[in-house]
């Protein structure tokens, strides 16, 4: 087997808060120390709606002609999460030509990460997507219970696990389409080095 990580090689981590994107990424960066993480999808999120509130200010502008981001405070149903990602993919395909004009070999992760939008326009041998999922209720509540109750309580949890079962499915239509580009882990079922273990087997595929 070829075990050569490509140096333009990009990993798209997705899925709902509480699925372990940020921790599973430092635990891959762990074991693969030629990679680089990519968080800057929050900040991206904050930079436009910035833009948005300088535009109002400085400028004569009709609001329907302003960038559709929602404040990080607001849980994302997936409709509105491809929206934002739809918003925001200009910006991470620029971070995708700096990293890949740098041969830095990258994780982006973040819950804005959404497959089904960004596969339209990047994709190829060297871009990995990764969906990390919950397949019951009971184990997403679990890995939140840590997190903000006002924002992630007991009350959040339904919401969140159609969204979670909304992203799955898209995952599950694309990687019917290309095994080799798109995986899945049940994150629920698994630790975090089983899950780091079953993500470096498929990038080294």
């Amino acid at each position: 087997m070829n075990r050569i990580i490509a140096d333009n090689m990009i990993v798209f981590i997705s899925g709902v808060p509480g699925a372990g994107k940020t921790t599973i990424s430092y635990t891959l960066l762990k074991n693969l120390e030629i990679f680089r993480i990519v968080q800057e999808t929050d900040i991206l999120r904050e930079i436009l709606r910035g833009y948005n509130e300088c535009l109002i200010k400085n400028t004569p502008i009709d609001k329907s002609e302003l960038i559709n981001i929602l404040p990080h405070t607001d849980l994302l149903s997936y409709s509105r999460a491809k929206e934002q990602c739809e918003a925001m993919k200009y910006s991470i395909e620029e971070i995708v030509k700096r990293q890949n004009r740098k041969s830095i070999p990258t994780i982006i992760c973040g819950v804005h990460i959404i497959p089904e939008i960004l596969y339209k326009t990047m994709s190829g041998s060297n871009i990995k997507y990764v969906n990390l999922y919950f397949d019951c209720e009971e184990d997403l509540y679990s890995h939140l219970k840590e997190r903000d109750e006002n924002k992630y309580g007991k009350k959040s949890v339904p919401f969140l696990f159609k969204m979670n079962s909304e992203l799955q499915d898209s995952i599950l239509a694309l990687q019917s389409e290309n095994p080799k580009c798109f995986t899945s882990v049940n994150v629920g079922k698994c630790s975090i080095e089983e899950t780091a273990n079953i993500i470096i087997n498929f990038l080294y595929q």
